[in-house]
C-alpha cells in the first residue's frame, strides 16, 4: 500500500514498532517516505505519530490503520489463552480504534479525510483456530461501520478492507 501511495506522488509516514524493518522500508521508498517508530496499542504513540505526520508533511489526508499481530493456533477453543487474547486485541482492535480517533480529531478540523482500516477475511468467516485474531478482525469491521456513520458529517470517510489469506511471515503455515 505504501509503495502505491508513493508511486502516486504522496508523501507517506511508515510507522512500525520494529524500527529496523520500518526504517528500511521507508528508506527504500526514497525522499517521499519517512519512518516513525510507534506502538499502535499506546495512545501517546498514536497521537505522537499523527502530530509528527502533520508537522512533517503539512497535513494528514489519509490514515491507513494496518497494524496487526496473529494469535496462536489452538486446535480447540478451550485452549485459547486470555493473555494471547489481550495481546491481539491491544494491537488489532485497540490500535485501529486509537489510529482512527487520532486521525479523525485532526481531519474534522482540517477539511476531512479518509481513514482506511484493514481487517481480514477471517473477520467475516468462521474457521478453525486463531479465534482471538478472528474476533479482533470482526471487531474492526463493526467499529469501522460505526466510525463511518459517526464521522460522515465531518467529511471524514471511514472504510474497511478485509483481504483474503495472504501468505506473510505472520501467517505462514507452521
Amino acid at each position: 500500500m505504501v509503495e502505491l501511495f508513493v508511486a502516486e506522488g504522496a508523501g507517506v509516514v511508515v510507522a512500525d514498532v520494529d524500527s529496523s524493518r520500518g526504517s528500511a522500508l521507508a528508506t527504500s521508498l526514497g525522499s517521499k517516505a519517512i519512518f516513525l517508530q510507534a506502538d499502535m496499542g499506546e495512545p501517546q504513540d498514536v497521537q505522537a505519530l499523527v502530530d509528527a505526520t502533520v508537522a512533517s508533511l503539512g497535513g494528514l489526508h489519509v490514515m491507513v490503520n494496518n497494524a496487526a499481530v496473529s494469535s496462536a493456533m489452538h486446535p480447540r477453543l478451550l485452549d485459547e489463552d486470555l493473555a494471547d487474547f489481550e495481546r491481539v486485541m491491544r494491537i488489532n482492535m485497540r490500535g485501529i480504534m486509537l489510529g482512527t480517533q487520532a486521525a479523525a480529531r485532526h481531519m474534522v478540523t482540517h477539511g476531512g479525510g479518509s481513514i482506511i482500516n484493514i481487517s481480514a477475511i477471517s473477520g467475516l468467516q468462521a474457521g478453525f483456530g486463531v479465534a482471538c485474531y478472528r474476533v479482533a478482525k470482526a471487531g474492526v469491521i463493526q467499529f469501522s461501520k460505526s466510525a463511518a456513520i459517526d464521522l460522515a458529517g465531518y467529511g471524514v470517510r471511514v472504510n474497511c478492507i478485509a483481504p483474503g489469506n495472504i501468505r506473510t511471515g505472520m501467517n505462514a503455515f507452521r
